[in-house]
């Protein structure tokens, strides 16, 4: 059996506990948009590739504040302890922040896949919500207002 037979049939597996159909289109995606908050998961299999990948949008990367908000991600990012073991990138075509997730296919079961792409939903929940709290905090510590004839200093302290 072929992976995308293999992923078909977990997917035909865990479909009525989901409540909805999954199968993979002919370019070998799924998108699964979920009614509640309309996030839309992608669920991947690369031609010839024994790993599945779900992968979904968590934020935009910001023009104010790149610097530390980089640091932030990439301190979430370390072992993937702060991403529910997924991985934090950056699509250059759209300017987002995207969490995605391999599984190997050999190691998933029913209710592995089931589980994981619970797991996975949760998880862009909560690092939606921590990436827009952390740009808040930001935002709200850059806009102290200067005292009008003060130039202002900019912050010159590298670490090297």
């Amino acid at each position: 059996m072929d992976n995308r037979s293999a992923v078909n049939s977990l997917f035909q597996s865990i479909a009525s506990q989901l409540g909805f159909q999954v199968t993979l289109g002919e370019n070998n995606l799924c998108n699964i948009k979920r009614k509640s908050t309309g996030e839309e998961t992608i669920i991947e299999l690369p031609n010839n590739d024994e790993t599945l990948y779900i992968y979904a949008v968590i934020g935009d990367v910001p023009f104010a504040n790149r610097e530390k908000f980089f640091e932030y991600v990439l301190k979430l990012n370390l072992h993937g302890n702060g991403t529910g073991k997924g991985i934090i990138g950056i699509d250059m075509q759209t300017n987002k922040f995207i969490l995605s997730r391999p599984f190997p296919i050999k190691s998933l079961d029913d209710g592995l896949l089931l589980q994981s792409i619970g797991e996975f939903f949760s998880t862009v929940s909560q690092l939606k919500e921590k990436l827009v709290h952390f740009n808040q905090i930001q935002t709200s510590k850059n806009s102290v207002a200067i005292p009008d004839g003060q130039p202002l200093t900019p912050n010159l302290n590298f670490i090297i």
